[in-house]
């Protein structure tokens, strides 16, 4: 067998639905990524930028590549989780997590299995290798590099859709100074495709895709996030506000990010090559119901080592503590909200759940981070009962933060 094929077989086994291999050479998005970015689209993400050189040609990151195996992994869960979606018996008082985010951390995961590959190309080869694997957090424009390997296409919500597995996949990639044969990954599933355009320097990239005029993804975005095809402004986007950025999310987009504690699945939910998607067979990428659909009040209080010892393993770590916290805030917030607005509505008594959330959001106003207690204070804003605002006039008498005092101050305020 043909060392391409023989590493295409070993990295199924290993657990990699889609493999393509394909000749390393200059990124044909550079221009529409660099554009992106003087957009300031990628809002506080400052590594982007710093990034962008190397992500212009893999080998400026890796100089001795010549070819690229680019991997696909399901990471779909098997079952519905009770709480983990709208539909299914959601409480007022947990939160939703991403689903790429329920089991273990994909990068632990993936870069096992990947280091797996490399040293069997290494056996086959019959010679060292000089390699370098990417799995997300490399300057390597994944998606990209994974549709001119034929593993899917980039659709309207910037995801990479596979006909058959839909878009709940991680990426991962393998550079070699092997002059490897290419392989399209499209006949993974043994059912042969169109495939994308050959491989040539010279050829324009067009990426084969099939989203047609399906605008779903575009239309169920809370916060507006996808601004136009292939094009997502960070600055919006749910999983950006409550990961990456680091200080208060911006009070425009708060009410839009509801119940999500880390991530968002809203445009992977709505997309119709979604619904038929196969589940994972990969047990690490599973959950359970604390993790997919986490207690609000919970997580409001966990203290760092607390918060460590839960997410050591978990994609999840990634906000740090203060960064969950404040998003726990934030989504008790906006059940307070509704469930104030419902209380009006129906003149009736006040929910027991109401108080909990409460007496946690007060609580929160001693927390030692300004961007938690600022948080806690928007959630306490819509409620002029004695509790709420003699916890909220005490912390701004003790307050030392200025977004924080500033943050209080609206709450009582009563502006948003």
């Amino acid at each position: 067998m043909e060392l391409s094929a023989e590493i295409k077989a070993r990295a199924h086994a290993l657990g990699f639905q889609r493999v393509g291999i394909i000749p390393v050479g200059p990124s044909r998005t550079q221009e529409f990524y660099r554009e992106w970015l003087n957009r300031g689209y990628a809002g506080e993400m400052a590594y982007l930028h710093r990034h962008a050189p190397l992500k212009a040609d893999p080998t400026r990151w890796q100089p001795s590549a010549r070819s690229m195996i680019c991997l696909a992994a399901n990471y779909n869960p098997p079952a519905p989780i009770t709480g983990a979606d709208s539909s299914r018996g959601r409480s007022p008082l947990r939160g939703r997590v991403s689903r790429y985010a329920w089991g273990r951390d994909y990068h632990e995961v993936l870069s096992d299995k990947v280091d797996e590959l490399a040293k069997f190309i290494e056996q086959r080869a019959g010679c060292p290798v000089n390699r370098r694997h990417a799995v997300d957090s490399a300057p390597v424009m994944e998606r990209e590099w994974a549709a001119r390997a034929g593993l899917g296409w980039v659709g309207k919500n910037a995801m990479l859709i596979d006909r058959r597995l839909g878009s709940w996949l991680f990426l991962a990639e393998l550079l070699v100074d092997l002059a490897l044969k290419p392989l399209d990954a499209a006949d993974d599933d043994g059912q042969p495709r169109a495939a994308p355009p050959a491989e040539t320097d010279q050829s324009p990239l067009v990426l084969w895709e099939s989203c047609g005029s399906c605008t779903a993804c575009i239309d169920a975005c809370p916060t507006g996030a996808i601004i136009a095809e292939k094009t997502v402004d960070a600055r919006r986007c749910i999983s950006y506000l409550t990961i990456e950025l680091k200080g208060p999310i911006p009070q425009q987009w708060r009410a839009g990010i509801g119940d999500w504690v880390f991530g968002c699945d809203v445009c992977q939910d709505v997309c119709p090559w979604n619904r038929q998607a196969p589940a994972t067979a990969e047990s690490a990428f599973e959950g359970d119901r604390e993790t997919a659909a986490p207690d609000l009040i919970e997580l409001l209080a966990l203290d760092e080592s607390e918060f460590q010892a839960r997410y050591r393993h978990s994609p999840i770590r990634r906000a740090k503590r203060k960064g969950l916290a404040r998003n726990a805030a934030i989504a008790l917030g906006n059940a307070v909200r509704e469930g104030a607005a419902t209380l009006e509505a129906s003149g009736g008594g006040r929910p027991r759940w109401l108080a909990g959330a409460i007496r946690a959001l007060i609580a929160a106003m001693h927390d030692r981070e300004p961007v938690v207690r600022g948080a806690a204070a928007w959630a306490l804003g819509p409620f002029g009962r004695d509790e709420a605002r003699q916890a909220l006039r005490a912390a701004l008498d003790r307050e030392t933060d200025d977004a924080a005092a500033m943050e209080i101050r609206c709450a009582l305020d009563g502006t948003d």
